[in-house]
């Protein structure tokens, strides 16, 4: 028990000696947790008895140490007391001291403060002068811009506003008036750019008035390569003016010479796009030209009032067009990106589309007839003058990388039309000629006018070249002029492809197809109008054999023609070229007027047929050949003697047919329903007047043409009156069908019907009253008989 607590009094007081410690060591802030401990444990008294204890052993301590230390303190104090004295003089002295500084710093500081001002004052006048003269650049600069744009020098104050804003602004940007002018810049920049639109707008109006000129000098120029006349690229009233020593063109030089930058200046444009390139502008100012340009284009294209009534007028229209895009090539090539090829190319396309609808509202214009004198007429050369003009305009603006393909497939179209235009002209021309032509043999009186006439028309014949003078021609005078228009057509025609860049072949095309629709259509429809039947120009029978002779040396003379083609085209007749088609035209319509010939021919031997009175119960005939036959035999050789130049063939076939026609007609005669009777005197008077047809067949002279094969014509007529009149029925009936039977072209049925019109003849009162009785009834059986025999014949042959 007793050991337990004092082990307990032990732990409590190294306890409260290590708080002791623990206060002694710290600097008061444990003071709190180490008292609350001590109170904690109940050791209060214990703490506060350690504590005095403690205390008492620090004043031990204290007092061992002052007892030590006594006599240096004494000693010390004495000293300090000694010092106290020396201090106080000391004092004095500095206070005196001080007195004195204070005196003299005065009177420096107010020297000093006198410096600083001035040095501060100093120093703002070289701040001053310092920012002026950083403004006074500006100020200058400022003002030089002021004057540039006051005197529309746009590029010098687009180079000054450079300068502002990247050299002299940088400097002084603390300054206010620095933000006006910076404000003020892009006001200039506003104002530059208007001016530059303004310079687009005047250069575009100076483009505008000299596009014209520019493609008047375009025109020279190609007209110069191509060859081709003055006349087509300059006014009317300009040539006029012309001096007669410069009419040769040796004025156009200067014109031909010119280039395009002595007529426009083009400055403004490369100013306005360099401005706009150094404002950042390019691409807006790009699409403004480009608007612009679409602007004034309808207005470049834009046609005149009755333009096409006027060639100089479709000329400088022409004109205009070319000015205006050859200014635009330039532009597009000594510029970078204010316009490309493909705005060039649609801006082109337009005017295309636009130009086509011209130049056919030209080629209708053309086409229109002329009223002169109140007859209608065509000027095929203003069609002409109008291809020429159209050729220049290409060959010009290809130059400038203008589409000009579609504009020479209207050029083809123009052609065309052209030789429409012409074949119209032409067919006035041949209906003329024919027209006055007397369809009578040409005279010539001596060798002068027979050697102009070859020049002319250079077909020689031989049969009259050993004729003495005057010496006739078989031809009319119609044959060598419609020679020499079809000669001026195809030379016409070649006049078109001047200055066309084809080849000889298409050259040749271009005069050979219009030349043949020439001679099969337009020369042909005026042949055929004019031999019809229904013509107003009645033609008589030596016309229209003039005419078919005419027709012989018109088709011999084409070989003369294809040459004058071939020379055209190649410039020598050495050259193989097509042949025309006029001479199967010339056969078609020699054909045409055979059909005529024979149809007149024809209507004359009806006529003279016609005349004829026949008293079909005559008693006897009179003994001779009637008189209508007499004036037929007549008329016939005549005519034939007029065939001396027709072709063989058509003289024999004419012969032929004339003798045939006689012969149906004559039967037509015996056999008419009108003829109920006949008697056999009126059967003789035909058979003489037979005889005399076949005496003029006998003895007609027709080259080549048996008098044999004529005869023939009236074999029909001449076998059926020989077997009547000669009562050779019996023969007829054993060798019918037999090919050399004496009567084998005898119809039956045309036999009968004689038979029974001579029948009924004999039974008429007036020849009962004159014919013996016993021969009347001879002839009546006979023809009873004959009429029975025929009737079976005809049924067993049907």
């Amino acid at each position: 028990m007793m050991n337990g607590e004092h082990n307990d009094g032990q732990v409590s007081d190294t306890y409260l000696d290590n708080i002791i410690k623990q206060l002694e060591i710290s600097d008061g802030s444990q003071a709190t947790s180490c008292v609350r401990s001590v109170f904690v444990r109940n050791d209060a008294g214990t703490f506060l008895r350690k504590l005095d204890e403690r205390v008492k052993y620090y004043d031990n301590e204290i007092e061992k140490l002052c007892n030590f230390q006594y006599q240096g303190f004494v000693k010390a104090f004495h000293e300090l007391l000694q010092v106290r004295k020396d201090t106080t003089s000391m004092k004095n002295e500095l206070v005196k001291n001080n007195q004195m500084m204070q005196q003299a710093g005065q009177s420096l500081a107010k020297k000093t403060e006198s410096l600083i001002k001035e040095y501060h004052r100093q120093g703002n006048i070289q701040q001053t002068i310092d920012a002026l003269a950083q403004a006074f650049p500006v100020f200058e600069t400022y003002r030089k811009l002021q004057d540039c744009m006051e005197e529309k020098k746009l590029y010098p104050a687009l180079k000054l506003l450079e300068q502002l804003e990247t050299k002299h602004l940088v400097l002084v940007k603390e300054h206010r008036w620095s933000e006006l002018i910076q404000n003020n810049i892009a006001k200039f920049r506003n104002q530059i750019r208007n001016e530059s639109h303004n310079e687009l707008k005047n250069f575009l109006e100076n483009v505008a008035t000299h596009a014209d000129k520019i493609g008047k000098s375009a025109f020279a120029q190609a007209a110069a390569r191509l060859d081709i006349d003055r006349r087509y690229y300059t006014l009317e009233e300009d040539r006029k003016k012309d001096p007669p020593q410069q009419v040769d063109g040796s004025a156009d030089l200067a014109l031909i010479n010119m280039n395009i930058t002595e007529l426009i200046d083009f400055s403004p444009i490369y100013k306005s796009l360099h401005i706009n390139l150094f404002l950042n502008c390019k691409e807006e100012f790009s699409k403004h030209y480009q608007r612009e340009k679409q602007k004034q284009a309808p207005v470049i294209m834009d046609v005149p009032p009755k333009m096409h009534e006027s060639f100089d007028a479709f000329k400088k229209y022409l004109q205009r067009v070319t000015g205006f895009f050859i200014v635009e090539d330039h532009v597009m090539n000594t510029t970078e990106g204010l316009i490309d090829q493909r705005f060039y190319y649609e801006l082109s396309e337009r005017a295309t589309q636009q130009l086509l609808a011209v130049l056919r509202r030209a080629v209708d214009f053309c086409l229109k007839p002329i009223s002169t004198d109140g007859s209608a007429s065509y000027n095929p050369d203003l069609m002409l003058d109008m291809k020429i003009v159209v050729v220049l305009f290409c060959a010009a603006i290809k130059e400038s990388g203008f589409p000009v393909t579609p504009l020479l497939d209207v050029l083809m179209e123009l052609r065309e039309s052209y030789q429409q235009l012409l074949l119209n002209q032409w067919s006035i021309k041949f209906k003329e000629i024919l027209r006055k032509d007397n369809y009578i043999q040409m005279v010539i009186e001596d060798e002068t006018q027979y050697q102009l006439l070859l020049r002319q028309f250079p077909l020689r014949i031989e049969a009259t070249e050993r004729l003495p003078f005057p010496r006739s021609l078989p031809y009319s005078e119609s044959v060598p002029k419609i020679f020499l228009e079809i000669k001026e057509f195809a030379a016409v025609c070649a006049k078109f492809a001047k200055g066309l860049n084809v080849s000889k072949t298409e050259i040749d095309d271009m005069i050979r197809k219009p030349s043949n629709l020439l001679l099969t259509k337009t020369l042909k429809s005026d042949l055929v109008e004019l031999t019809a039947a229904e013509s107003e120009t009645q033609l008589n029978f030596s016309q229209l054999v003039q005419i078919c002779i005419n027709t012989i040396h018109l088709e011999n003379a084409m070989p003369f023609l294809e040459d004058y083609i071939v020379a055209l085209v190649h410039g020598s007749t050495k050259q193989l070229g097509l042949r025309l088609q006029g001479a199967s035209m010339l056969k078609d319509i020699r054909s045409l007027v055979e059909d005529r010939i024979h149809d007149k021919l024809n209507d004359k031997i009806d006529q003279c047929l016609d005349i004829a009175s026949y008293d079909w119960m005559m008693q006897e005939s009179m003994g001779v050949a009637s008189d209508y036959i007499t004036t037929t035999i007549n008329f016939l050789e005549n005519t034939f003697r007029a065939f001396t130049h027709l072709p063989t063939q058509l003289s024999q076939t004419t012969c032929l047919l004339a003798c045939k026609h006689i012969s149906t007609a004559l039967m037509d005669k015996i056999l008419s329903a009108e003829v109920k009777a006949i008697s056999l005197g009126a059967l003789e008077q035909m058979s003489l007047d037979l005889m005399q047809c076949e005496v003029f067949a006998s003895k007609a002279n027709i080259a080549n043409l048996d008098s044999e094969t004529l005869l023939l014509c009236f074999q029909d007529l001449r076998q059926l009156f020989d077997l009547i009149m000669d009562k050779q029925w019996s023969v007829y009936f054993e060798q019918y069908g037999d090919p050399d039977s004496p009567f084998g072209r005898v119809n039956p049925h045309t036999a009968l019907t004689v038979v029974e019109k001579l029948r009924e003849g004999l039974k008429r009162p007036l020849l009962l009253k004159f014919n013996r009785p016993a021969l009347e009834k001879e002839n009546i059986k006979l023809f009873e008989t004959v009429s029975k025999d025929l009737r079976s014949l005809i049924i067993d042959t049907s």
